[in-house]
């Protein structure tokens, strides 16, 4: 008789299980043999699961014949209650008999599994938690400050000025009209002193267009002067 455990432990609410094997020696067999199942402690209650025929789920099991070429091979397992806290291993302890009626002591053999807590649900709370992380230091970035709006700068470059304020105001003299009664002919008036060459302009036109006619007077006297240079260094080296 031998028995042998699956697990060495298992939690509270499981089943420990068990294998039990029965066989003779010395060459000998025997008929009307039954095995026997009790537990220590008494209130978790031991059964057959699988060997046993009709006989699975009971504490009990008639073996037909046992004999030393084939061991019969049993199951069996000892259910723990979930609410079993006192309970820290169970024992189990299978005994053969039969029937005869020579004096003999039957058969045992037994084995130990220990019992631990349930573990924990998927929905309950974690034994332990990792500790929560440190704040994290303040950083060094700058907050950006407001985007200038570029739409609304100008260049400086871009729209050119009023060129009129870059030459000095024109201004026609005043022509001295003739006092009546005098004969003196319009024509052969001599201009008075202080008019301007530029006289013939009308009143009607702006400064811009004086300013205009100024720089064109200009670049003409300009062109004439280099012109005027470039003949009298020509006849200096001809001569």
């Amino acid at each position: 008789m031998t028995v042998q455990r699956v697990k060495a432990s298992v939690a509270r609410g499981q089943s420990a299980a068990y294998i039990v094997q029965v066989s003779t020696k010395d060459g000998g067999s025997a008929s009307g043999v039954t095995v026997a199942l009790t537990s220590q402690p008494s209130s978790q209650k031991p059964l057959f699961t699988g060997g046993c025929g009709d006989s699975n789920g009971s504490a009990r099991c008639p073996v037909s014949a046992v004999s030393d070429k084939q061991a019969v091979t049993l199951h069996a397992q000892i259910p723990v209650a979930s609410d079993a806290t006192s309970v820290t291993s169970v024992k189990l302890t299978a005994t053969a008999s039969v029937t005869t009626s020579a004096k003999w002591t039957p058969p045992a053999a037994s084995e130990t599994v220990a019992v631990t807590a349930a573990a924990a649900s998927a929905g309950g709370s974690p034994t332990s938690s990792a500790p929560p992380a440190p704040p994290a230091a303040p950083g060094t970035t700058l907050p950006l400050g407001p985007v200038p709006n570029l739409n609304s700068v100008t260049s400086s470059l871009i729209g050119a000025g009023n060129a009129s304020e870059l030459f000095p105001a024109i201004n026609p003299g005043a022509t001295p009209s003739p006092s009546p009664g005098n004969g003196t002919d319009r024509r052969n008036a001599a201009p008075t002193a202080g008019s301007s060459a530029i006289a013939f302009v009308q009143p009607g036109l702006t400064g811009q267009v004086a300013g205009l006619i100024a720089l064109a007077v200009a670049v003409l006297l300009t062109v004439t002067r280099l012109s005027l240079r470039r003949r009298f260094r020509s006849r200096k080296q001809g001569s």
